[in-house]
């Protein structure tokens, strides 16, 4: 039976890869790709991005709220308001990359010095001493950690501007950073299963080894990427760029890159907290327990098939028709745990939802970098800068905030308002609560961001003006 159920997890996700790449390839032409090792060269780092975020959420949070005795409300707390450190991080690290350039590039040196911040943060987040922490812990190497992660985020998604210029190839630089990012999720979510079923290793065995992944898989993909994709320099005759005030209202003034910004705090919000209630939607609501991260796999899974489909579709129309249609396919399929909970759960339910109710995971990121790359674009032909640190440091901010939203917001209504005990026993009625907040926060979430996202300006036609603009006055 094992043996069985593995065999067609790994032949659902090769099938998807496959389908993934041959429907890619014909998403551009020739002479617009660019060469597939340079791409995933570049896209290589969503493995340590990866192995951070969404099991920050998934495994790092519980474990702090029921293992290491701090529970959900206190958790909830800690994680959202030292998420907004980062809206004091991110813009500097931004400024950073745009003005301070080395003679190796704009950003290869800042993802080199990430390594060491990140490596000593997930040593402590991921490795705590001991039965129990403080709260102090938590708040100490939170900050390191974030820290490391805003060095190696935002300068890696400043780079694509500056890879290249063409619409749907920063598409496809996104879509294979969010595929490689989908393939790391899996193989994170995979372990813990085999390693609760085969060798009882609890949570906090779990969590250290997805450190030690991390640790192993930073350096050796920052490696990759600064030894295979291009960085150049400014030019000689380049005016230096300074911290602009006037440059961040000018970004503010867009209003295109603010919908983008509160589409991504809102897409953080639904899928981080997706991900930080998933186990506890799965045990409570549905009955499953050991094989609830294998159904939360199969979740991203569904996401990373579908993820070609919705990228074809924003190029038979446009970026933000295709990010408006994945909002709304799932807001109606997050409904369908609801009812199936109601009726008694199981795993043949949860695992249905998790299937469809997946079909929209990723794209939207994926969507909403690749219009930033086009707003930065449309900046620089108007302007002549290129800003490309300042606005990805804006949307690091943005999702970030969302995230920290996504644990805090969910965390604070399970302790608070519920009365949820990750640890005790909870009632029907503090049951149904769960679920509530489960479906009730990526739902909302994603409705807001499609509002928002139906009257974004910044069509296939006006980049096209932007980019042939740009080409003219670098050609002079």
């Amino acid at each position: 039976m094992w043996t069985s159920l593995w065999i067609f997890v790994f032949r659902s996700i090769l099938l998807a890869f496959r389908d993934a790449c041959v429907i890619f390839n014909l998403l551009s032409t020739a002479s617009d790709r660019l060469p597939l090792p340079r791409v995933l060269a570049f896209a290589s780092v969503g493995m340590p991005l990866a192995a951070i975020g969404l099991p920050m959420a998934v495994f790092v949070a519980p474990m702090y709220a029921e293992q290491l005795g701090l529970g959900t409300t206190m958790v909830g707390l800690i994680f959202m308001i030292l998420r907004f450190w980062d809206l004091g991080t991110d813009p500097v690290m931004g400024w950073l990359v745009d003005t301070r350039p080395t003679k190796w590039g704009r950003v290869k040196h800042w993802l080199v010095a990430s390594i060491p911040v990140l490596m000593i943060g997930a040593f402590f987040m991921f490795m705590p001493m001991g039965d129990s922490v403080s709260p102090a812990y938590l708040v100490v190497w939170l900050i390191v950690f974030w820290l490391g992660f805003t060095m190696l985020q935002t300068p890696h998604q400043s780079w694509v501007p500056m890879i290249t210029t063409v619409y749907d190839e920063r598409s496809r630089l996104f879509m294979w950073r969010e595929i490689i990012s989908t393939i790391t999720l899996l193989s994170l979510l995979i372990i813990p299963t085999l390693l609760a079923i085969n060798f009882g290793i609890d949570r906090r065995g779990q969590v250290l080894v997805m450190g030690i992944i991390l640790m192993i898989v930073l350096p050796l993909t920052v490696t990759l990427a600064i030894l295979f994709v291009p960085d150049p320099p400014p030019k000689a005759d380049e005016p230096k760029m300074e911290f602009s005030w006037e440059a961040i209202k000018t970004a503010f003034r867009d209003p295109n890159m603010v919908r983008v910004l509160l589409v991504e705090i809102l897409v953080g919000i639904a899928i981080a907290g997706t991900g930080g209630t998933f186990l506890f939607a799965a045990q409570w609501g549905f009955g499953v327990t050991d094989f609830a991260p294998v159904i939360l796999m199969v979740f991203f899974v569904a996401g990373f098939a579908a993820m070609p489909f919705w990228i074809w579709l924003s190029k038979r129309t446009e970026k933000h028709t295709a990010f408006v249609a994945t909002a709304v396919w799932s807001i109606g399929t997050y409904m369908l745990y609801l009812p199936l909970s109601a009726v008694g759960g199981g795993l043949v339910p949860l695992l249905f939802a998790a299937v469809v109710s997946g079909l929209g995971y990723g794209t939207p990121f994926i969507l909403a970098r690749s219009m930033v790359a086009d707003i930065i674009e449309a900046e620089q032909a108007k302007t002549g800068e290129n800003r490309s640190g300042m606005y990805y440091s804006l949307m690091s901010g943005a999702y970030k905030t969302g995230a920290s939203f996504a644990i805090g917001i969910p965390y604070i209504l399970l302790g608070a308002w519920v009365g949820f005990d990750p640890s005790g026993e909870n009632g029907p009625e503090v049951v149904r609560g769960v679920m509530l907040v489960f479906v009730g926060v990526p739902v909302v979430a994603y409705a807001l961001a499609a509002i928002i996202m139906r009257n974004y300006k910044l069509t296939r036609e006006a980049q096209a003006a932007n980019a042939e603009k740009l080409a003219a006055q670098i050609a002079q």
